[in-house]
């Protein structure tokens, strides 16, 4: 072994585990809380066209990215449920609200066909009780009849095929969605009302037609939004999970890109989310670490100064004194990129030593280390050594007497084999 050593970890705590769930079930619930607050915005938006005959939408279930991976699934199935009813329920709201507003232009046609039957059956009444007229009087009165017969009967069809039209266009302005720009839903309901008001079959084929593209394409956009959305989502929700000013300024900034019903995420905001997610866990993994070797080293006899894991972590670099006083120390670093560490037997500047009390120094931290890697190993960190230089090869290393944490008298490191 070695007084200098590069090894690669990898952190598999029971925090870490925990963390990588809770991400996993947050995303999941952010994705059905996005749909929840799109559908009760989207009510909202149905009320301001046809008031109060649409209900509002319930908030439904809440989590925090820190409540527990059951607590939020629970919730996520909860909310789940609720969009589903609520969705189909807003449908219904609003093809019924939709319907209603034309029924009034619809039973005006019917009513005056009704006036126009009364009338002409009146006439035929009166004729049939007439005095008896000759033959062909007869015939021409059958013809009449028959005719007359005929023309309620094409009259039935027509308003039939009226009132499917209505009908049909009615549907079609209900399937527009919420967030329609006025200037585009205004000639759409005002196409629906010329059709309910009997508008001639040729004319009504043609205000269907222009009806039903407008509505696909504006079908089309809120579908472009609602990717969108979800593609946002999907960026936001790990930075719920991570602290800082910049996952801050990022959800913010998606929030924002949601409000204003984005039809295109940025370029660049996923890889800089990502980043920014991936600093947050590079920096949480860094501190379990060192809370790991911090505690492998005191329980050895090793003397840490105060926030030696927080330096260690932040900076990258620590020191911890060896359980003598003859000036060793070991120092420890982290890579900021990379989930390696490395470590270095180091002496204080005052320390007068020679060659082979460095070796022995680096001899004694080679057997202390292999306990350290073992004990860490158990705690979910296991650490698989990819370089070293054997003691002895190299000098070691000077450094300022502060750099090593002061010494102290007395027995420690008693523990150094203990645990096994």
């Amino acid at each position: 072994m070695s007084g200098i050593t590069g090894a690669r970890y990898v952190v598999e705590t029971a925090a870490e585990r925990l963390a990588r769930e809770q991400r996993a079930q947050w995303q999941q619930f952010v994705q059905v809380r996005g749909e929840l607050e799109a559908l009760r915005a989207e009510a909202e938006a149905y009320r301001s066209v046809y008031g109060s005959r649409i209900s509002r939408v319930a908030a439904g279930a809440r989590a925090r990215p820190n409540h527990s991976p059951h607590r939020i699934a629970a919730a996520t199935a909860d909310v789940a449920l609720l969009v589903g009813r609520e969705r189909e329920r807003l449908r219904t709201e609003v093809l019924a609200a939709s319907r209603q507003d034309v029924s009034g232009l619809l039973d005006a046609p019917a009513t005056k066909a009704a006036d126009t039957t009364r009338t002409r059956r009146q006439w035929d009444d009166s004729t049939i009780t007439e005095p008896a007229r000759p033959a062909s009087r007869q015939r021409d009165d059958s013809a009449a009849q028959a005719a007359q017969a005929a023309r309620a009967r094409d009259d039935a069809a027509a308003q039939e095929r009226h009132r499917a039209r209505a009908t049909r266009a009615a549907e079609l302005l209900s399937r527009l969605p919420a967030a329609t720009p006025d200037e585009v839903r205004a000639p759409c309901a005002a196409a629906v009302a010329e059709i309910a008001a009997g508008a001639p079959a040729g004319r009504a084929h043609l205000l269907l037609r222009d009806l039903e593209e407008r509505v696909g394409a504006q079908q089309r956009a809120e579908e472009h939004v609602a990717l969108t959305r979800r593609d946002l989502l999907t960026i936001a929700a790990p930075l719920e999970t991570v602290p800082g000013e910049a996952a801050a300024r990022l959800r913010k900034r998606v929030a924002r890109l949601v409000a204003e019903r984005a039809d295109r995420v940025p370029d660049g905001l996923r890889a800089e989310a990502d980043e920014v997610v991936a600093q947050a866990d590079r920096a949480r993994r860094r501190k379990a670490v060192a809370d790991a070797i911090r505690v492998g080293l005191t329980d050895l006899g090793y003397r840490v100064g105060e926030g030696f894991d927080t330096a260690l972590a932040g900076t990258g670099v620590a020191y911890a004194a060896m359980d003598s006083d003859a000036g060793y120390g070991v120092k420890v670093l982290l890579d900021r990129d990379d989930p390696v560490i490395r470590t270095q037997v180091v002496r204080a500047g005052s320390t007068r030593a020679g060659r082979s009390d460095d070796v022995a120094a680096e001899r004694k931290f080679c057997d202390d280390y292999e306990v350290i890697k073992r004990r860490v190993r158990r705690n979910g960190i296991p650490i698989d050594q990819f370089g070293q230089i054997d003691p002895g090869r190299q000098a070691v290393q000077v450094v300022a007497d502060e750099m090593i944490p002061a010494q102290t008298h007395g027995a420690a490191g008693q523990q150094r084999k203990q645990g096994l």
